[in-house]
C-alpha cells in the first residue's frame, strides 16, 4: 500500500493551536471530534461546516449518544462554536474556536443557550447531513485551484532557497572589493596587472552600481572583465570616447613591440644588427672581421 501524499490533500492547523490542545485535558472522544472538525473545515480551506452528530459518529465509529454528549461539552466550553444558526434546509455551521483564551470561561454562548432542556439534542440539527455532499463543499475546480496555489507557493519557497544557496556558493573563496563585487585575490591581481589601478577601479564601480540597481548576482564576477564580457566592452567604449588608446595587457604590448620590430627589418628599415651568442665566435661572422 502506498503511503499518504500531501498532493492528495492535507489539513493546515497552526502549531500554536496543536500545542494548546495538547496541553488541555480533553478526553479521547473530544480529541477525536476535534480532529474530524479540523479535517472537515481547515481541510477544505473553510472555517465551518454543517457537521451532524450522525456524521461524526460514523466518522469516528462511535455511539451517537456519546458523540452528542461530548459535542455539547465542547460547545459549552467554547472550544467549538456555532458560526451560523440553522436556516431553511441547512443546519448549524460549526467550527473550531482558535482563540483558546476564550475556552472554559464557564458561560454559554448565545447560540448554545437555545439548547433544549433535556440536553439530548439541538434544534434544527440534521442528523443525516454529511459535509461531503452539500452546497458548502468546495467544487472540483476550487480544490484544483487550491492545490495549484499551494504548489506554486512551495515552488516559490524552493526557488528562493536554491537562489540563496547559489549566492553563497558564488562567494566561496572570494573577497568583496566593492559592494556586491566579489573576486578571488588572484583574479583581482590579474585584473590589476591588465587594466591598472585607475581602469580597474572604474570597472569595479560600474559593476557594483549595476548589480545594486538590478538586485542580481553572477556566478563569476570575474567573467565580465574578460574579453567578450559586457563590462570590458563598456570600458573600451569609455576609453574610445575620451580618445584614449585601448588598454593593452603586458603580453599584448610585448607582442605589439616585436611585431613592429619585425616589420621594420623586413622593410629594410631596421638596424641590421644581430645578437651575438656564446655559441658563435665573433670571427665567424664576416661583418665583424677586420
Amino acid at each position: 500500500m502506498a503511503g499518504a501524499e500531501l498532493s492528495d490533500g492535507f489539513t493546515r492547523v497552526a502549531n500554536e493551536v496543536i500545542e494548546e490542545v495538547a496541553r488541555q485535558k480533553f478526553n479521547g472522544i473530544q480529541l477525536r471530534i476535534l480532529l474530524i472538525v479540523w479535517r472537515q473545515t481547515y481541510g477544505w480551506r473553510r472555517k465551518s461546516a454543517e457537521l451532524s452528530v450522525t456524521f461524526l459518529a460514523n466518522a469516528l465509529q462511535s455511539d451517537p449518544r456519546g458523540i452528542r454528549k461530548e459535542m455539547k461539552k465542547l460547545l459549552d466550553d467554547k472550544v467549538l462554536k456555532v458560526f451560523h444558526e440553522a436556516k431553511g434546509k441547512h443546519g448549524r455551521m460549526i467550527g473550531f474556536n482558535k482563540y483558546y483564551d476564550q475556552w472554559f470561561e464557564g458561560e454559554n454562548s448565545p447560540s448554545q443557550n437555545s439548547e433544549q432542556s433535556g440536553g439530548e439534542s439541538y434544534p434544527h440539527e440534521r442528523d443525516d447531513y454529511t459535509p461531503l455532499v452539500g452546497d458548502n463543499s468546495p467544487s472540483k475546480k476550487e480544490k484544483k485551484e487550491s492545490i495549484k496555489k499551494d504548489n506554486k507557493n512551495n515552488k516559490g519557497a524552493a526557488k528562493e532557497m536554491a537562489s540563496k544557496t547559489k549566492l553563497a556558493k558564488s562567494r566561496e573563496g572570494k573577497q568583496e572589493y566593492a559592494e556586491e563585487v566579489w573576486l578571488k585575490p588572484e583574479e583581482h591581481t590579474k585584473l590589476l596587472n591588465e587594466f591598472g589601478q585607475e581602469g580597474l577601479t572604474w570597472m569595479i564601480d560600474v559593476l557594483s552600481s549595476y548589480k545594486l540597481s538590478v538586485d542580481k548576482f553572477y556566478a563569476s564576477d570575474y567573467a565580465v572583465f574578460k574579453k567578450g564580457g559586457w563590462l570590458r566592452m563598456k570600458y573600451e567604449d569609455h576609453l574610445a570616447k575620451q580618445n584614449k588608446p585601448v588598454f593593452q595587457s603586458k603580453s599584448e604590448r610585448t607582442k605589439s613591440v616585436l611585431d613592429e620590430a619585425m616589420a621594420k627589418e623586413l622593410n629594410g628599415d631596421g638596424t641590421g644588427r644581430r645578437d651575438i651568442t656564446n655559441e658563435v665566435h665573433q670571427l665567424g661572422l664576416p661583418e665583424l672581421r677586420s
